[in-house]
């Protein structure tokens, strides 16, 4: 969905190809999506039909592979794994509708961002969220990217970038876009200095209240890591677990 909003996706003998020409280092922008688990046999194939349909595209330096299959299967993921792919396991959560966070702050008020300064506010955000092992040059370039592309989204009518204000200052932010009834978040991140203080439920479920009402949405759906301390937030507010989904992922340089 996300893909084909500012990028191309098309249909191929059993797979979907979406590229994002403007940004080649996006991985979930530029990747194939097969109907099928990943068969040693189709090793050679798959990376065939990644290389023709999406590898052509200039400064695409990785391979990014997925399969519809929502129950976990991984399939002989380990012989990818072998020729040095990696396995990527994660959640998928859907909501029809949300409910206050356990530890709701009713201090805090959520609304969609404007303007250069919150923009960038959001900006400072998202990249804190990440360690320094992670913020390398060409990563923050790449999420500086991202905040971009993001914007111009909002801006031809896509969605909705949030903020969770305290005192006038942003605490918190996130992204929702909405496309045929179904809504999806994007790049949930909070303020390190405001972590485990609520506002991350607070502003997720005030966020969908919006989508819902207001966007048009009638189910929203986000992807969390296994490991990510969020899932149990957004489970708080009515996000349940509904696919278990893997992909493979292959860096063939230093590239975000």
């Amino acid at each position: 969905m996300l893909a084909s909003l500012d990028g191309d996706v098309s249909c191929g003998d059993g797979y979907f190809a979406a590229r994002t020409p403007t940004s080649p280092s996006f991985w979930w922008g530029n990747f194939v999506l097969f109907s099928d688990p990943p068969w040693k046999k189709l090793l050679q194939k798959w990376e065939s039909t990644f290389d023709e349909e999406v590898g052509c595209t200039a400064g695409i330096e990785h391979r990014n592979l997925a399969w519809d299959s929502i129950d976990g299967e991984t399939g002989d993921a380990d012989a990818f794994v072998a020729k040095g792919y990696t396995l990527t396991r994660d959640f998928y959560l859907f909501a029809e509708k949300t409910r206050p966070s356990p530890h709701h702050r009713a201090d805090l008020q959520i609304r969609p961002i404007e303007g250069d300064a919150e923009w960038a506010r959001a900006d400072e955000i998202a990249m804190a969220s990440f360690s320094d092992e992670q913020s390398t040059p060409s990563f923050r370039r790449f999420l500086s990217q991202q905040a971009s592309r993001y914007r111009r989204l909002v801006e031809m009518g896509f969605g909705k970038w949030f903020g969770a204000f305290s005192d006038d200052i942003i605490v918190a932010s996130m992204g929702i876009y909405v496309r045929g009834n179904i809504g999806r978040c994007q790049s949930v991140a909070t303020s390190p200095e405001y972590r485990r203080s609520g506002c991350c439920g607070t502003l997720v479920h005030a966020a969908c209240s919006f989508a819902f009402e207001k966007m048009g949405a009638r189910e929203i759906a986000m992807m969390a890591e296994p490991s990510n301390p969020s899932l149990r937030v957004y489970q708080s507010v009515g996000f349940e677990i509904q696919e278990h989904v893997a992909s493979l992922s292959l860096s063939k340089s230093n590239c975000a």
